[in-house]
């Protein structure tokens, strides 16, 4: 198999509050990134996603583990090869507009990354290929000079994709892109990334809680729960046949445009409290919701093993 673009292994980020409670937003995440492919990453609000995607992206330092860019420990470079780095990995994020600074016009926004890696020779070359990214993601041209408040979310959302490409990137970090906009344009901007990875041969870890939205555009497919990866799985074979008690409830609550169907349809529901990324028990994380759970699954911390070629699930039951 080819080298991993990324690999990230026994990945841990820890937050530390008042009285020295500790919180392990991400506790022991193992996986690795493609050249070329779209790893959905999925679970529910506070699982962790955003601490990964971050961390692995650099934007974070790490508490515990090791991220590995084309063999090269992310958390340990510095000087040119940093810089390096943070050309070839972009990240898209959730809010447009706090993502965008409201004192600066779309020309200043897309062509901050120009400047800082003096990607231009000339003033009339940094507007020609500002212009040129501002044509590629569907931008009218006369918004150069217009601020972000101007814009719809919609807008705001292809300026920071447009700012993440000025740089010819290799990697995208997509953290929840669709999230804040409206229904009616969620599909256009996912679209838009679909039709930038083809044109650019980038890569993505694209993080959501839309299960089925990441179902389309992923090619494999990471489920994390408080803080912990609990399967893995081309996005076909996840889909067809969960393996992870977590990963079947997670799926069954994806609506069914038909109602003939979704009437007969079987729905887990989950009971049980969420443990406190605080206070996780020592052994699953999911056992006090697991409506499989047995006495070992609540001591001992099941491991990821393969169940399938390309299928991993961490769970005692499988």
């Amino acid at each position: 198999m080819t080298q991993p673009l990324f690999e990230v292994k026994d990945l841990k980020k820890y937050y530390r509050g008042r009285g020295g409670s500790v919180t392990k937003a991400v506790d022991g995440v193992s996986f690795s990134i493609y050249t070329g492919e779209v790893l959905g990453m999925v679970g529910e609000s506070g699982c962790g996603k955003t601490s990964c995607g971050r961390t692995v992206a650099g934007l974070y330092p790490r508490d515990g583990g090791m991220v590995r860019y084309r063999g090269e420990d992310v958390h340990a470079m510095r000087g040119a090869r940093r810089a390096a780095f943070c050309r070839e990995v972009q990240t898209i994020f959730q809010d447009p507009y706090a993502s965008l600074d409201g004192r600066n016009d779309v020309m200043e926004l897309i062509a901050e990354g120009l400047d800082i890696q003096r990607l231009t020779r000339s003033a009339a070359e940094r507007r020609e290929r500002v212009e040129e990214l501002m044509e590629l993601v569907g931008l009218n041209l006369s918004g150069l000079h217009r601020y972000p408040h101007e814009f719809s979310g919609g807008m705001r959302q292809r300026i920071g994709i447009a700012r993440a490409l000025a740089v010819e990137p290799r990697f995208l970090l997509c953290d929840e892109p669709i999230s804040a906009l409206d229904v009616s344009i969620q599909a256009q901007i996912i679209n838009l990334l679909m039709d930038m990875r083809e044109k650019k041969g980038l890569t993505y870890l694209l993080i959501s809680h839309d299960l089925s939205m990441v179902k389309h555009v992923s090619d494999r497919i990471a489920v994390m729960y408080l803080g912990r990866i609990v399967e893995t799985s081309p996005a076909e074979e996840l889909y067809g046949h969960p393996a992870h008690p977590y990963t079947r409830a997670l799926i069954s609550a994806i609506p069914i445009p038909d109602p003939r169907v979704e009437r007969r349809r079987e729905r887990i529901i989950l009971t049980g409290q969420v443990p406190g990324p605080s206070d996780r028990p020592a052994g699953c994380c999911f056992a006090g919701r697991c409506p499989y759970a047995e006495q070992s699954c609540f001591t001992c911390r099941p491991e990821l093993r393969e169940v399938s070629p390309g299928h991993t699930a961490a769970c005692h039951k499988l």
